[in-house]
Order: C-alpha cells, then structure tokens, then sequence
C-alpha cells in the first residue's frame, strides 16, 4: 500500500496530508506521537514525509531567490587583459574581484551566498586544482555545481603559490559565471557607438525568454500585454521597467 494509506486515519491524519504544509505534518507527528495506540511505524512515516515536504519547501524557497537574482544579474565589463609578446591585448576577460563585487549585493539581497570548495588532485606527474561552485540560500539549501580541474598557472614568473592561485581565480571565474548565467562585454561596449550614445547590455538568457514571452503577449494585444506583466514577478517588473523594455513593449501591444 502507498505511505498515505498506510498511515492511520485515528486523528484525521491522512485527510489532512493533501494540503498540508511540512511544519503542519511535523505537528501531526508529534501529536500521534503521543497516543499509545497508533503503530511507531506509522509515526515513522509521517515523519519522513513531513521531513520530504520540508526538503520541497526548502528547494522551492531557493529557486525563487535564485531565479530573482538572475534576472537582476547585469552584463559584466571585461577590464583585464591578456598580452602578447609585442605587448598588444590579445584577449580581455572579466576579472573575479570585479564579479564578486558586483554579484554579491545582488545575492544578499535575495539571502543567498556563493562559495567555493577548493582543492588539488593528481593525474599522472602533474597536480591540477579543482573548484567546485556552491550556491546556498539562507534557509539552508544548497546547489552545488561541476568541479572544473584546472592545470597550476605557469605563464609569466609566476612560482608554485601563484600559479595554483591564477587557477583557483580562473575556476571561480568560469564557474560563477556558468552557475549565475553572467554576461560578460568589453569595456569598449559602454561608451557611445558611432555618435549614436550607449549601446544596451546584452541579455543573458533568462532576460532573452523573459523579453521572446514578452514580445509575444504584446502582439495579442493591449490586454494580454498587461495580463502578463501582472503576472511577472516584482524582480521581472522591476528589471523590465529599469532597462526600458516594459515601456517598449507597451508600445508595441498597443497600450
């Protein structure tokens, strides 16, 4: 039999699990806990799915911090700078402390925290550093992303120390952008192009879906315009009317 018939009907126990919340179903627990006649089997199972509802709940709270952060995430500038030989930039990249520093007010603000396990393992004469990305919420739940294994920085004059940093640095780099969905530009994409003032940031892909789904109601019409705006979330809203796009597409339904 299923846990649900499984569990005693004496206290209107199992009426009440469709609609229950976990701490509810904790409480269920306790009071069946206290009747000498219902199985300590049966308490046993209700004490873990109240423990699976919470788990639910948990996870539930963190997607929505998570989604809300990563619509708020901006495009990040590229300021640092690989040369060559001659001295010429051969490539430009974001550099973590200008990540972090932009991201984490962005995360506190929705009770989350990112870190990072770092480490070294060997393979074969050589020792690479590992880092693996954890996104936690306030609440307790945690994501927890691919290690990346990174061979130690040996470029410039860099000793033992300062190569497995330069790794340690890259990895958090590419994995913090891989688990937050960042954009990143050249710096040279701020200013104004050709007289024609600044150019717009570039969209990661949750504000790519959000603006196709927003394209998409505008063309229905005023009213399903609006219906779905009513319907974003207050960090949606928020992002649209900021960046410009909900005025745009008001416009475009007519409204």
């Amino acid at each position: 039999m299923s846990d649900n018939k499984d569990i005693t009907p004496h206290d209107g126990a199992s009426r009440q699990l469709a609609t229950a919340t976990a701490g509810s179903v904790l409480a269920m627990v306790l009071e069946a806990a206290r009747d000498p006649n219902i199985d300590a089997a049966k308490v046993e199972t209700m004490a873990n799915l109240a423990m699976r509802m919470q788990d639910r709940e948990l996870e539930a709270e963190f997607n929505r911090a998570k989604i809300a952060a990563l619509m708020q995430m901006p495009s990040i500038g590229k300021k640092g700078e690989i040369r060559n030989k001659e001295g010429k930039v051969q490539s430009r990249y974001s550099k973590w402390e200008d990540i972090h520093r932009i991201i984490k007010p962005i995360l506190d603000s929705h009770g989350l925290a990112l870190s990072f396990n770092v480490g070294n393992v060997v393979a074969g004469q050589n020792t690479l550093v590992t880092v693996q990305p954890i996104l936690q919420h306030r609440n307790g739940f945690k994501e927890v992303g691919g290690e990346m294994s990174l061979p130690i920085d040996t470029t410039g004059s860099k000793n033992g120390t300062q190569g497995a940093g330069s790794a340690a640095s890259y990895g958090k780099r590419h994995s913090a952008k891989a688990m937050l969905n960042i954009v990143e530009h050249n710096e040279d994409d701020d200013g104004a192009s050709a007289g024609n003032g600044p150019t717009r940031r570039p969209l990661n892909e949750l504000q790519e879906i959000l603006i196709a789904d927003g394209n998409a109601a505008a063309k229905k019409g005023a009213a399903s315009y609006e219906q779905w705006f009513k319907e974003r979330s207050a960090a949606e809203r928020g992002w649209l009317a900021m960046e410009g796009y909900h005025e745009e597409l008001k416009q475009a339904a007519g409204v």
